[in-house]
């Protein structure tokens, strides 16, 4: 009885290092034969294929930005003239013969693609809220709000050209008649040009965000919003602390790839404006295409494309670290 009750304690009681030695040897390392190492190596045909299409043709784009490759070297590439960081220098550095061009065209590009996601985000939020609900015909309207979507955007282009055309276009004699205008606006020259390109890809665009954001609702459980109203919270309430938390990450990704897809736009101002577009839509993808194929500078070209990369790569960098601290938190 006097020794039983101190060896029961002692067999009971950890020694001093013993929990940490059984994490150590929960966490070593799998062996080198395991199968759950097996989907690393399975991966290599997906990321050999990855980097065949996405990163070596950056990697051949870095490398013309360093030459000087026009249409008298094109035929021999590989011997253009090394010309270094001299595009680099001559489009960022301040007072740099290309430098104007590149931050008129990143500014438009920004402009562009800020208005039109702060324009598309409550209209397809909205939407999405809307279509939600229990509503006869739901699943018909929910396939039309997809229509502007479908459509090529050369062809969206080339209708919103027409109705922006001087005079004749439904623009112009839609202001007129309700008498906010006149027949003599002149959308696709000036000023105007920048809101007539934003309006285009506005209808076309938002079902994306639309979509997004209709799927993220529908995960919400429908018992959070009735212990909301138990609670006594009306529409809004629901809505700002139950349904906005929840979606909140799909919004923020939502806006993220609307901002990189509109910065990216390239169709739309070339078929609306042609090669020679005002100031205000001379878009970086629209600059760096006359630069390649107009004027056959084709390392200047390649040089505002490495460029163009490393701007629409911010946004993306800044939201994955965002998501990766919300889910650490």
């Amino acid at each position: 009885m006097i020794t039983g009750g101190p060896e029961r304690s002692a067999v009971a009681v950890p020694q001093p290092g013993q929990g940490a030695v059984g994490r150590s040897a929960r966490a070593r390392p799998l062996p080198r034969g395991s199968p759950l190492r097996a989907p690393y190596w399975m991966m290599a045909p997906s990321v050999g294929l990855l980097a065949f299409i996405v990163f070596l043709p950056i990697l051949i784009a870095f490398y013309i930005s360093l030459t000087g490759l026009n249409q008298y070297t094109i035929g021999d590439w590989l011997h253009a003239p090394f010309v270094g960081l001299r595009h680099y220098v001559d489009t960022l550095q301040p007072g740099g013969p290309f430098a104007s061009s590149l931050f008129n065209s990143v500014k438009a590009s920004l402009a562009f693609s800020l208005l039109t996601t702060a324009l598309i985000m409550p209209i397809a939020l909205g939407a999405a809220l809307l279509f939600n609900q229990s509503l006869r015909g739901r699943a018909f309207f929910r396939a039309m709000m997809l229509v502007p979507y479908i459509i090529p955007t050369f062809v969206n282009a080339i209708l919103w050209r027409l109705v922006f055309m001087n005079g004749t276009g439904v623009a112009d004699q839609l202001l007129s008649a309700v008498h906010v205008g006149s027949r003599e606006t002149f959308w696709l020259i000036g000023p105007n040009s920048l809101w007539a390109m934003v309006m285009a890809d506005v209808w076309a665009a938002w079902p994306f965000v639309y979509l997004m954001s209709l799927a993220a609702l529908q995960t919400i459980p429908g018992e959070l919003y009735d212990a909301a109203t138990i609670d006594g919270a009306n529409g809004a309430r629901r809505f700002l602390h139950v349904t906005l938390p929840l979606i909140r990450p799909t919004l923020g990704l939502a806006v993220v790839l609307s901002t990189i897809n509109h910065f990216n736009n390239f169709t739309l101002p070339y078929v609306m404006f042609g090669i020679s577009p005002p100031e205000q839509v001379n878009v970086l993808p629209l600059n760096i295409f006359v630069n390649s194929f107009v004027t056959f500078n084709f390392g200047l070209g390649a040089a505002m494309s490495v460029v163009a990369l490393a701007i629409m790569l911010t946004p993306a960098v800044i939201y994955l670290r965002a998501a990766r601290v919300g889910d650490e938190s």
